[in-house]
């Protein structure tokens, strides 16, 4: 990244907050509600009607309270947020989508001021504000004398800078202290048992996608259903030529990334591995939905967010990577969320970066999957390398490597030196290893899933003050272990495994608020005899 674009981001931020948040901002913002300044969510108890002249919501609704606050407002456009097109009528209307609008105001108005005024009517569900998000993680490019080459497997040139998939111990932690040889997501024995299926498709709702560097390219969803370039939406889907997925942002099919975030969650997931170049990606066959929802700039709006989950759902998507968040409550975003895992779609989001107890969004809401951050000697990251820290909280359910963590660049298909470091990476781990237990078993449930992943984590392997037997609120139920995961119902052989196969048993299911109780105890599984350091370890010269 450029100076002038740092210097640019660093400017913009600073306006931001001295603005009251007046429009999107440039990076996470700690504590401070923003949201449009134009535009707010409104669900009515009845649908509003449709002008028969113009196909669309009527400003004048015929209701006369709500009529009456159109005209004090400045109402000039009424939208529907959520559009059934292919999805499912049941889910729909069980969760009243179909009476979620979204009303744009002059810009004079005072959008706080409008949402109260509206919740207050009888004829009004609720009204919010369109709430602000960010990306949770932040990039750096590496110097001189941080890795080594000393791991060469799989045979893609950089996979030695992938700690996360295997760790030397070579690489520092930020806060200080020692790498720790092993603290990694346990991955490359799980590629014998499991290493992806082109029948499952993550949905990636980020920064966008580029997929010009040969890592990524082939690896994109498309919607085969759709016909590029002729101006129509041809599997009556909403979304005109959404080829390769949409830009809700813009509200267009040129979702490329200009930030780089989402490129990086991409390679995480789903990087082209042993093609002798770059890095390698968790899943070698799945595909990669590209919904972009946040800005170049690295703001989203609750809308494109909750539109993005919609269209992932409907569109075939069995995992949803939300490598971000928001630090406001909102009903509309917990409706898509809803409709989600009420459809049995996994969804993954980001805990967030401010090293605090806080609730960030979709994280907090129930059934979403809880991601915190680790770094190189298996304690949660209380500083990434650029500052900030991993939150925790009740609804943390695991962790996973979040520092340092490098994958393609956005802007050089030539350039391996740029990495990011947050819960956004941890997060697209987490998703990664979903994708590849469902390409082991496509059957399994969202319940089946989470079970698996927090039977299987690693506990007591991080700072003993914050990692306590069973649950706890820093690391959850620990750290993930991708191999352990994948040998849950798995009755074949390992090549190369060392250690004897035994059965792990299941605990009662996690998915549940009962993680307030931060002394809850974990059964312990039969656990994998520690590997020595330098086993199946090839080395070059």
């Amino acid at each position: 990244m450029s100076i002038i674009k740092l210097l640019s981001v660093s400017i913009f931020a600073v306006t931001l907050i001295l603005s009251g948040g007046n429009s999107a901002g440039s990076g996470e913002m700690n504590d401070v509600s923003l949201y449009t300044k134009s535009k707010f969510f409104v669900m009515t108890k009845e649908e509003l009607k449709v002008s028969e002249a113009t196909g669309e919501v009527s400003v004048i609704t015929g209701i006369k309270s709500i009529d009456e606050k159109n005209s004090r407002y400045g109402i000039n456009k009424i939208k529907p947020l959520f559009r059934l097109n292919n999805g499912d009528p049941a889910v729909f209307n069980e969760l009243g989508m179909s009476r979620i609008y979204v009303f744009y105001a002059e810009a004079t108005a005072d959008i706080s001021k409008a949402v109260s005024d509206y919740s207050s009517d009888l004829n009004i569900e609720y009204s919010e504000p369109n709430y602000i998000g960010f990306a949770a993680g932040k990039p750096g490019r590496d110097f001189k004398g941080i890795l080594s080459d000393a791991v060469s497997m799989p045979n893609d040139t950089y996979f030695y800078k992938q700690w996360y998939l295997k760790n030397v111990g070579d690489v520092m932690p930020t806060a200080g202290g020692k790498g720790k040889s092993g603290a990694d997501i346990n991955m490359v024995k799980a590629w014998d048992i499991e290493s992806g299926s082109d029948n499952i498709i993550v949905a990636i709702l980020d920064s966008g996608i580029n997929d010009d560097s040969p890592d990524l390219a082939g690896r994109l969803w498309v919607n085969k259903k759709e016909i590029w370039g002729n101006g129509r939406d041809d599997d009556n889907n909403g979304y005109i030529d959404d080829v390769k997925g949409w830009n809700f942002a813009a509200d267009n099919n040129d979702n490329h990334d200009g930030f780089g975030h989402g490129t990086n969650i991409a390679s995480v997931i789903g990087a082209k591995a042993n093609n002798n170049y770059g890095f390698a990606g968790m899943n070698f066959k799945a595909k990669l939905m590209n919904c972009k929802n946040l800005t170049d700039d690295n703001s989203g709006e609750y809308e494109w967010w909750a539109k993005s989950i919609q269209y992932a759902v409907d569109n075939g998507a069995r995992v949803i990577n939300m490598s971000e968040g928001g630090s406001d409550y909102s009903k509309t975003l917990k409706k898509a969320v809803e409709y989600a895992i009420n459809k049995g779609v996994f969804l993954s989001a980001a805990m967030m970066n401010y090293g605090t107890g806080k609730s960030y969004y979709p994280a907090a809401f129930p059934g979403v999957f809880a991601v915190g951050a680790t770094d190189t000697d298996d304690k949660r990251c209380k500083q990434f390398t650029w500052g900030g820290g991993s939150c925790w909280g009740k609804h943390i359910q695991v962790v996973a490597p979040g520092n340092r963590i490098y994958g393609v660049d956005y802007e050089n298909v030539n350039g391996f030196d740029l990495y990011w470091s947050g819960t956004s990476q941890a997060t697209a781990e987490v998703s990664g290893l979903v994708s590849l237990l469902l390409s082991q078993n496509q059957s399994r449930t969202i319940d089946d899933i989470k079970k698996i992943i927090t039977s299987t984590a690693r506990d007591q392997i991080g700072d003993a003050y914050e990692d306590k037997p069973g649950w706890d609120q820093y690391m959850g139920w620990g750290r993930i272990d991708c191999l352990a995961s994948l040998k849950y119902e798995y009755k074949g052989k390992i090549k190369d495994e060392n250690t004897t196969q035994e059965e792990i048993q299941p605990r009662e299911d996690t998915n549940t608020t009962k993680n307030k109780d931060a002394k809850a105890t974990k059964p312990q599984p039969a656990r994998a005899k520690k590997q020595d350091a330098d086993d199946g370890r090839a080395k070059k010269k």
